[in-house]
């Protein structure tokens, strides 16, 4: 019987990468479609309890900011619980879609929000045409008032007039 001849060693061989530039290309699209790519409007914070709340009506035009005080994020988690009872507000941040501000930057910042939605005229006894945003501040319930009073007084030297401030509904007492 005669030996068969071994077939030639091709040098030149490379692998076919388009399959796997394909599938690489449709992992990164599951992955992208499947993450939470949005911006947080709001972080978590303990409400103060309002006996009387005025109910927010869902289908109002009128665009809104949210602007939250809440603890800083960078406090340990195991003094966080002390850090809500604190009043000083060097533990204490005020941020706009999850970003943290300072004073300054939250009025440049709520400047280019008002400017965004400006009144049909200008109002008569501010003599300037004011926002038609609103500004939604949600404040941790122990923050101190001091901090709201910044974001209060900030929104309304940048035009914006329309302020609410969140409140929880109490349980009620039989819960």
């Amino acid at each position: 019987m005669g030996k068969h001849k071994p077939p030639p060693l091709k040098e030149d061989i490379s692998p076919n990468v388009v399959p796997m530039i394909d599938i690489m290309f449709l992992l990164l699209l599951f992955f992208m479609l499947g993450a939470d790519m949005s911006q947080r409007e709001s972080v978590e914070v303990k409400l103060p309890i309002a006996d009387m709340i005025k109910e927010s009506n869902i289908d109002e035009p009128d665009p809104t900011t949210t602007v939250n005080v809440h603890p800083a994020g960078d406090v340990a988690e195991s003094i966080i619980n002390d850090v809500r009872e604190s009043r000083d507000a060097k533990y204490w941040v005020i941020s706009l879609r999850g970003i943290p501000f300072t004073v300054e930057q939250l009025k440049t910042q709520l400047k280019i929000e008002a400017d965004e939605f400006p009144e049909d005229a200008a109002d008569a006894q501010a003599g300037r045409v004011l926002s038609r945003k609103k500004v939604l501040i949600r404040a941790e319930r122990n923050a101190p008032f001091g901090l709201v009073q910044k974001v209060i007084e900030t929104a309304g030297a940048v035009g914006m007039y329309k302020v609410e401030v969140a409140g929880s509904k109490p349980t009620p007492a039989g819960n």
